[in-house]
């Protein structure tokens, strides 16, 4: 196999993150950097610094340590947990003369010591672009909310938003949400990449009534809010849930919802999808639920419409127009009353309808996914003097 390594464009930009490629547990943030890569395939070339085992510890098979090994159009080189440590990583960054870093979740421990080290070697890059994945959300600060306030006043009394060229925001939500967190530093509106792959057909609607949930199963997705809506519904419904069962605590607590659910309602467990499992598998639901707490993206919400399912979703994310292109209802989230009136009207649509709202989620997928201007933002934020 050729080095992956031996030629250098004009740009080359070192990613770190604490899971990459095999694994998807980390969830989006995994889809948008991989997603990102593929689309500016040619025009920058990237390299992956990360750990060579998924967040549950969970080892890669078969994968060579601390040399790049070629993933899709990156170069990642995977270390083992003792030597993923900042002093290893600008020891990688110096001999690869990366132009940029890219850092991917403000409140990674990696993210805390790859400022701290570099702010006394502010010459190492061109630029750092930070990534905060929907960590600033007001959803996401309300958890373990006092040591991140910690974080904050000792990233601002070290002056460490120096240190950082760019924030990338993927909406306008998310930027509002840095500005009121961090205060006048410089940001950049790029949304995360689609998957490029088009959407296929949309299939027939199932014949009962059929939700799901697909997602990590932690507070902030807020699977809870779901089973407790549920509680309230007098139709007979199948409910499907699916992915990592990441906080064992808030499990138990849905578990016991759970058994207090009346006859009408079934709910099962399902496990966790393969990525490429998940498109084809919302194909078999007759709507998505997900009153998530935020999201700076929510790749989930495209893959569901990619397979034609309609979305009931929170008014927490950059999804907000769902409603005015017939592919879904955005709820607020303080008011469960627009929960159930969607659940409702989605599930007592005739065929007719049903297929009409199927067909109107793979146009919208196919029409977000091939927007170029994403592509031009994403590319703008590793642009000489961005």
């Amino acid at each position: 196999m050729p080095d992956p390594m031996s030629q250098r464009p004009g740009r080359r930009v070192l990613i770190v993150m604490d899971a990459y490629l095999p694994g998807r547990l980390a969830g989006g943030p995994v889809t948008s950097v991989a997603n990102m890569i593929e689309a500016l395939r040619g025009e920058i070339e990237f390299v992956v610094v990360t750990r060579n085992a998924d967040l549950n510890g969970e080892l890669y098979p078969d994968v060579p340590l601390g040399t790049p090994v070629a993933v899709g159009a990156a170069s990642v080189i995977y270390l083992a947990g003792a030597d993923f440590r900042a002093r290893n990583i600008l020891k990688i960054a110096a001999s690869l003369q990366a132009d940029t870093l890219y850092l991917n979740s403000f409140f990674s421990v990696r993210t805390i010591r790859l400022l701290l080290q570099l702010s006394s070697r502010r010459g190492l890059f061109r630029a750092v672009v930070l990534a905060p994945r929907g960590e600033f959300s007001p959803g996401a600060l309300a958890l373990k909310a006092k040591k991140k306030r910690v974080y904050l006043q000792l990233f601002q009394r070290l002056h460490l938003q120096q240190v950082v060229t760019t924030f990338q925001a993927s909406s306008p939500l998310e930027e509002r949400d840095i500005y009121r967190a961090l205060g006048p530093v410089r940001v950049k509106v790029a949304a995360d990449m689609p998957d490029i792959t088009a959407a296929g057909p949309a299939s027939a609607a199932p014949a009962s009534a059929r939700l799901v949930f697909i997602g990590r199963i932690s507070p902030m997705k807020n699977l809870l809010y779901s089973l407790q809506l549920l509680t309230t519904l007098q139709q007979p419904i199948e409910f499907d849930i699916y992915g990592p069962l990441e906080d064992q605590g808030y499990w138990q607590q849905c578990q016991r919802v759970m058994a207090t659910l009346p006859p009408q309602i079934k709910v099962a467990y399902r496990g966790v999808l393969t990525h490429e499992a998940v498109t084809a598998t919302f194909a078999c639901y007759t709507a998505f639920l997900l009153p998530t707490q935020g999201e700076n993206y929510g790749h989930v919400v495209l893959e569901a419409l990619s397979g034609g399912c309609p979305v009931i979703l929170s008014d927490r994310t950059p999804w907000q127009d769902l409603n005015a292109y017939g592919v879904g209802w955005v709820c607020d989230l303080d008011e469960p009353s627009q929960f159930r009136k969607a659940v409702a009207q989605v599930l007592n649509e005739s065929a007719e309808e049903a297929q009409a709202r199927r067909e109107r989620c793979v146009a919208y997928a196919q029409r977000v996914a091939s927007d170029p201007e994403v592509r031009e933002d994403n590319l703008q934020l590793f642009a000489p003097g961005a």
